[in-house]
């Protein structure tokens, strides 16, 4: 699904009036969209309140009052300015609320809209770039306390359409209809919006161009989870080299390895400090093991990459970082493996860590490079402080991703992928219980066994990030979040994978 920013958005909007569509028009089309799911959520046709802001939201929200005033509801209007500062368009629709059986508010804290069975917000659009003020953020937090079951009019009401971060405070919707496009902050935003519906306001295709944003779904790798042809063998699925470990660290890549084998990668090797191997007692006889030679100090060092260099030969895919430590010597390996690799390369976990201040590496990788952090890493990576990039991962993300011409995953709740040119996908998977130990090992394993098995790059990374999430949600629905573990979503990733290769024949009409 395409996103939009807010400027996207507006741009389309000034193009289709442009175009001869009358910007009434536009509005009439998306009020009528929020009284339509008013009606589909709430039949009983009780009270609705709708709350309005003076500009074209506002507007919106009071074509919804008309509609469904004339559906038999009992409608109240809370107006929180004078009319008279109404948009044009806003003031119109105003005009054409006379006559109707629609009750007028301008105290907000009236005690009739405690009784309302839903409330329309419609205070504030997507054009909102300063932190919410005065009434109107008196009125969002009047609205929160109330606990009501809230639609929000294009978006909930305080929340940055670009970035989903609250400008302040912010709207806590049950259902969001937004108009054209879904708005990029929206999803990265889900807290806030919740259930979204795009409501066709009549914006022509041939507007509708790329807009970089997307909502990632199968559709958008269909064809590369179908059957397998019946004569295939294990060499036709890749062979992902995973790189990692320490001593008491080994488990971390071996969860890569487990990740890398159940996304269908037909061979793994686990390369890991010589000693640490030695001592490790829980090996699964699935995977390959190479002993690295580490001088008995249980790291991969500098030693260990000449022995790399030779190990990369008939492998398709890297991952490198689970559990590798960060000290002296695994800092300066892990760069030189970044600037020796002959293959695609994930990097992960301390991989990461051992990169932050060591950044010219990256320029001088002659491979694709996928990079997964979680927010504190970035920050490792970048210098930004934590709250810098939660206020904006999206464009964090984005920016990394072409400064340092690498795939880059930041991880979180909806997690960002940023592509070297600039395209940025938002995953809709996965759920707080993947919040534990060894969740990332798993998505570097993941990821690197489906650019092992000749998937292009960014669609193994895009699928991955999805995958993994859609086999979180599966295990959860199974065991439950809380007490959620990695392995568990290892488990679950063939039954993700099966639902993927369902839809996808769908979506081929197979």
């Amino acid at each position: 699904m395409k996103l939009v920013t807010s400027s996207q958005m507006r741009a389309l909007d000034e193009a289709a009036i442009k175009g001869g569509i009358p910007s009434l028009d536009l509005m009439e089309r998306a009020g009528k969209g929020v009284a339509e799911l008013v009606k589909k959520k709430f039949p009983k046709k009780d009270i609705v309140s709708v709350v309005s802001g003076k500009g074209n939201n506002g507007g919106d929200g009071l074509v919804a009052a008309r509609h469904l005033a004339k559906a038999g509801y009992n409608v109240q209007v809370y107006l929180l300015s004078p009319w008279s500062e109404f948009s044009p368009d806003a003031r119109t629709n105003w005009e054409r609320l006379a006559g109707l059986n629609v009750s007028v508010h301008e105290d907000f804290s009236d005690v009739n809209i405690k009784k309302a069975s839903c409330i329309v917000d419609a205070i504030l659009g997507t054009g909102l770039t300063n932190d919410v003020t005065g009434r109107y953020r008196a009125a969002i937090e009047f609205i929160n306390s109330l606990l009501k079951p809230v639609v929000s009019v294009d978006i909930p009401s305080g929340l940055s359409a670009d970035t989903g971060e609250p400008l302040g405070v912010a709207i806590r919707a049950k259902y969001t209809v937004t108009f054209g496009l879904a708005k990029l902050g929206l999803f990265t935003g889900s807290e806030y919006a919740r259930e979204v519906t795009v409501i066709d306001i009549g914006i022509p295709e041939k507007l509708i161009k790329g807009t970089g944003y997307n909502l990632v779904e199968p559709s958008l790798f269909a064809g590369f989870f179908g059957e397998r042809p019946r004569q295939a063998h294990k060499g036709d699925f890749g062979h992902l080299l995973v790189i990692g470990g320490s001593t008491g660290k080994i488990g971390a890549g071996l969860l890569a390895c487990r990740g890398g084998l159940r996304v269908g990668t037909g061979l793994v090797t686990y390369a890991l400090p010589a000693s640490a191997y030695v001592k490790f007692d829980t090996k699964s006889p699935e995977i390959m093991y190479e002993g690295l030679s580490d001088n008995g100090k249980g790291i991969i060092g500098k030693e260990a990459v000449s022995a790399l260099r030779l190990l990369f030969q008939n492998k398709d895919a890297a991952s490198l970082g689970p559990g590798i430590g960060t000290s002296d010597d695994t800092k300066k390996a892990v760069c030189e493996i970044i600037r020796k690799v002959s293959i695609p390369l994930v990097l992960d976990a301390d991989g990461l860590n051992c990169l932050a201040g060591n950044m010219e590496a990256l320029k001088d990788a002659k491979q694709p490079l996928v990079l997964t952090p979680h927010q504190g890493e970035m920050s490792r990576l970048t210098g930004l402080d934590i709250k810098e990039i939660k206020a904006d991962r999206v464009g964090v993300a984005k920016s990394f991703a072409k400064k340092y011409h690498v795939y880059t995953v930041l991880k979180g709740h909806r997690t960002v992928t940023a592509t070297p040119d600039g395209n940025i996908f938002i995953n809709p998977t996965g759920n707080p219980g993947m919040a534990s130990a060894g969740m990332g090992d798993v998505l570097t394993g993941v990821i690197g066994g489906l650019i092992a098995q000749k998937i292009p790059v960014e669609t193994s990374v895009v699928a991955g990030v999805y995958l993994h999430g859609l086999a979180g949600d599966i295990a959860s629905s199974e065991i439950g979040e809380r007490g959620l573990v990695a392995s568990d979503v290892i488990n679950a990733l063939p039954r993700a994978i099966e639902t993927i290769g369902n839809q996808c024949k769908s979506l081929l009409n197979l």
